[in-house]
C-alpha cells in the first residue's frame, strides 16, 4: 500500500527549548515542568510525566522555551539525537529539544512517536556541528513522514503498542533472572560488607594474584605477533563486551604475562568515581586475549576461593561504593590501584560452600545467555516490524 507523505511542517508546530538563566533562584522551583534529554535516557515506555526539574512563570517568560500542550511529542535534537517521549501533562523543554505538536486533525501523536522512534539512525545521520551534533529546527521541518488515514495510523500505533510492551516485558524478566545470583549470594553468605565479617577475613593479595594490565604498546610495533586485548571500554558490570576488542604486538614475554585465563576477574582501574572497581568475569570468549593497564586482574586460588564466589564479592563492594572509597582522585578520574585493591579483605567461607554457589551460577547464566539470545531475536522482530508497519504491509 502507498500512502501519501507531508513533511513535518506541515502536518506539526516544530517547538525548539530554552534554560532559564541558572544563576537566577526566581526562576527555579516553580510548578512548570521542564525537561532535558536526559530525563528521556532511562524512560521506561513512551510516557513522560514527572521530570525531576521545575520552573517558574517568571522563568519560563524569562526565555524562548514554551509551555508544550500535553499529548506533544518529545524529540531530542543533541546530546544525545533521537530520544523520544510523549509528555502526559503540559511541560516545557531546554535547548536539547525539537518538540512536535501535532494537528489532530491530521497525525496521531503515538504513531509520530513510534516512526521517529523507528528512525533513529536517520535522525543521528541528520545531525551537523562540530563540538557535537545537533539537528537544526529547520532540517526537522523539512523531514517526511507517511501519513496513512488517522483510522489507519491509530491501528499501527496500537499494534506496535502491544508488540513493544511484549518486549520490555521480556526484558524486565532478563533483569530479574540478573539479580538471582546476588540473592543467592546474600541467602548463602550474608552481606559480607568489609567493616562486618561473618566468615574469617584475609587480604585479597592472601587469596589471590592481583596484577595492573600491560602498562604501554611496545616498541616493536611489527604487526608480526599481533593480540587482541581488553581495555577499560570493553569492561561492564558484570559483562565483558567483545564486540569492540583492538590488536596490538606482543612479544612472547608479555603474552605469557598477560593472557587472560578462564575464571580472571577484570576490574576497571581508571574510571570516574562511580565506575571505579566495575567487575566482570573473563570466560574465554575469544582466544589469546591479553589485557591493558587500564585494569587490573585477580586470579584467585582456586583451592581457596572460586572465581564466581570472588566475583559476586566484588560486584557487591562496587554497588556498595567500597572501591571508591580506596580510590586516589586526578582531575575527574579515580584510580583503584593494585596496592590498594590487594589491601582490601576478602572474607573466606568454606570453599565447598563456595563452589555449591558457583553451581548455581553457571547454571543462572546460562539460563540469561538464553533470554538474551531471545530478547534479540525479539527486537529483530520488533525491528522487521516497524518496517511493514511504516510502509504499508500490516
Amino acid at each position: 500500500m502507498t500512502w501519501a507523505t507531508a513533511a513535518l511542517r506541515d502536518v506539526c508546530d516544530i517547538v525548539s527549548g530554552s534554560t532559564p538563566l541558572t544563576s537566577e533562584k526566581t526562576f527555579w522551583g516553580g510548578n512548570i515542568l521542564w525537561t532535558t534529554p536526559k530525563d528521556l535516557s532511562d524512560l521506561d515506555g513512551a510516557y513522560l510525566d514527572s521530570p525531576p526539574r521545575t520552573i517558574t512563570e517568571e522563568g519560563l517568560k524569562s526565555c524562548a522555551a514554551s509551555l508544550l500542550p500535553k499529548n506533544s511529542v518529545l524529540l531530542s535534537s543533541r546530546a544525545p539525537i533521537g530520544l523520544v517521549a510523549i509528555n502526559t501533562v503540559p511541560m516545557a523543554t531546554n535547548q536539547g529539544f525539537k518538540s512536535l505538536v501535532p494537528d489532530r486533525q491530521k497525525l496521531d501523536s503515538k504513531f509520530l512517536y513510534h516512526w521517529l522512534k523507528s528512525r533513529t539512525s536517520f535522525l543521528q545521520g541528520l545531525g551537523n556541528g562540530a563540538t557535537f551534533k545537533e539537528i537544526s529546527k529547520a532540517v526537522v521541518e523539512r523531514i517526511e513522514i507517511p501519513l496513512p488515514p488517522l483510522n489507519e495510523q491509530r491501528r499501527i500505533a496500537a499494534i506496535l503498542d502491544k508488540a513493544d510492551a511484549l518486549r520490555r516485558k521480556r526484558r524486565d524478566a532478563e533483569l530479574l533472572i540478573g539479580e538471582l545470583s546476588d540473592a543467592r549470594f546474600v541467602s548463602m553468605f550474608g552481606l559480607c560488607k568489609p567493616s562486618r565479617a561473618k566468615w574469617p577475613t584475609s587480604k585479597v593479595s592472601e587469596v589471590g594474584k592481583v596484577q595492573l594490565g600491560r602498562q604501554r604498546a611496545p616498541k616493536y610495533q611489527t604487526g608480526k605477533f599481533r593480540k587482541p586485548y581488553v581495555r577499560v571500554a570493553n569492561v561492564y558490570e558484570d559483562r565483558i563486551d567483545t564486540a569492540d576488542i583492538l590488536q596490538m604486538d606482543f612479544n612472547e614475554n608479555d603474552f605469557r604475562d598477560y593472557k587472560l585465563e578462564y575464571g580472571d576477574i577484570l576490574l576497571n582501574e581508571g574510571q570516574s568515581t562511580e565506575l571505579v572497581g566495575r567487575p566482570a568475569m573473563w570466560r574465554s570468549e575469544i582466544e589469546d586475549c591479553c589485557f591493558q593497564n587500564t585494569l587490573v586482574r585477580f586470579q584467585v586460588d582456586r583451592e581457596r576461593v572460586a572465581p564466581e564466589f570472588a566475583l559476586a564479592l566484588f560486584l557487591r563492594y562496587f554497588r556498595a561504593g567500597e572501591f571508591a572509597k580506596i580510590s586516589s582522585k586526578t582531575s575527574s578520574v579515580a584510580h583503584l590501584g593494585a596496592g590498594r585493591f590487594a589491601l582490601m579483605p576478602f572474607p573466606l567461607p568454606p570453599i565447598k560452600l563456595q563452589r555449591e554457589f558457583a553451581e548455581g551460577v553457571i547454571a543462572i547464566n546460562k539460563l540469561k545467555d538464553q533470554y538474551r539470545a531471545n530478547t534479540l531475536q525479539i527486537d529483530a522482530l520488533f525491528s522487521s516490524l516497524q518496517h511493514r508497519a511504516f510502509s504499508g504491509q500490516l
